[in-house]
C-alpha cells in the first residue's frame, strides 16, 4: 500500500510540475508578445507624430514649472525640429505663495534650458487669473485671450491639458474647458489643431518605464533618451523656489519627463 501510494504521489506531483510549467511559458510567451506589440504600437505612434510636423505650435500652461513637470518631452522634440516655432502661454506668474517675480524669473531660466526662445515666451499675469487650485478660471475670458494669440501668432497646433489637467488642479482643467469651447463652437481658424495631454492612472503616473506595457489609444505620442530626460530635469531645477522633495521623486519616477501622449479635443 505504502509502494502504492508512494507512485502515486510522485505521479502526480510530476503532473502539477508539467502543468505548472506549461502555465508559465504560456504566460511567458503572452506577456513577451504583448510588450512587442506595445513596442510596435509606440514606435508608429511616434513616427506618425513626426511625418504630420506642425510648424507654428502654442503649448499653454497655467503655472511656472508645469513646461517642465507636464510637458518636458514634446517640448524637447518640438524644439529641436529646423521648421517648428514653438511658443509657451502661461497664464499666471504662480503667485499662489507670494513668488511671483521669483517664479517668472525661474520661468524664462527653465526655458533656455529646454529650447525655448525667450521671445517666445508668453506669461499672462491676471487678478482674474489667480494662481490657486481651488479657483476656477473663467471660461470666456481664458477662450478669448487663446483665441487671440492663436490668431495673431498664426497657430496651427496647439498643445495643452486634458479634462483631468494630470493632477486634477481647477486651474489646468480651467484650460482645458476653454479649448474645448474654443474647438465646440468653432472660434478656432479652420487650419489649427488642438491636443491635450494625456491623464494617466497613478501606476502609469509615477513608474515611467511600465508605460510601454499598456496599449496606447492617443494620436502622438513622444519618448525621449535618457540624455533629454537629464535635460528636463535640470530644467526643472531652474524653478529652484518649487524644487522641494516631492517634486525632486516626481521628476525621478513620473512617467511625463520621459514620455507624452496627446489626444485630439475635438467637438464630436
Amino acid at each position: 500500500m505504502n509502494t502504492m501510494l508512494y507512485k502515486i504521489f510522485h505521479q502526480n506531483i510530476f503532473e502539477v510540475i508539467d502543468l505548472s510549467s506549461a502555465m508559465f511559458m504560456t504566460a511567458s510567451v503572452l506577456v513577451v508578445g504583448y510588450v512587442w506589440t506595445c513596442m510596435r504600437a509606440s514606435r508608429r505612434q511616434k513616427m506618425l507624430e513626426l511625418e504630420n510636423t506642425p510648424h507654428r505650435v502654442l503649448l499653454i500652461t497655467a503655472h511656472p514649472d508645469d513646461e517642465c513637470m507636464f510637458f518636458g518631452p514634446v517640448i524637447q522634440k518640438l524644439s529641436k525640429m529646423k521648421d517648428v516655432n514653438l511658443f509657451l502661454l502661461c497664464l499666471s506668474v504662480g503667485d499662489f505663495e507670494g513668488k511671483g517675480s521669483l517664479r517668472k524669473a525661474e520661468l524664462y531660466d527653465s526655458c533656455k534650458i529646454l529650447g525655448i526662445e525667450k521671445g517666445n515666451i508668453l506669461l499672462c499675469k491676471n487678478t482674474l487669473l489667480p494662481d490657486n487650485p481651488c479657483v476656477d478660471w473663467d471660461t470666456i475670458l481664458l477662450s478669448d485671450k487663446i483665441a487671440e494669440h492663436v490668431e495673431q501668432l498664426e497657430i496651427d497646433t496647439v498643445l495643452t491639458f486634458d479634462s483631468y489637467g494630470v493632477s486634477g488642479h481647477r486651474n489646468h482643467i480651467s484650460i482645458y474647458l476653454a479649448l474645448f469651447h474654443l474647438v465646440y463652437n468653432k472660434l478656432l481658424p479652420d487650419y489649427c489643431h488642438v491636443y491635450s495631454l494625456d491623464s494617466v492612472n497613478t501606476l502609469r503616473k509615477y513608474v515611467k518605464y511600465i508605460d510601454v506595457l499598456f496599449n496606447n489609444t492617443s494620436d502622438f505620442k513622444c519618448t525621449i533618451s535618457t540624455t533629454e530626460q537629464n535635460c528636463v530635469t535640470k530644467a526643472m531645477q531652474a524653478h529652484d523656489s518649487q524644487y522641494i522633495w516631492f517634486r525632486k521623486l516626481y521628476m525621478k519616477f513620473s512617467r511625463y519627463t520621459r514620455v507624452n501622449t496627446f489626444t485630439t479635443i475635438s467637438a464630436d
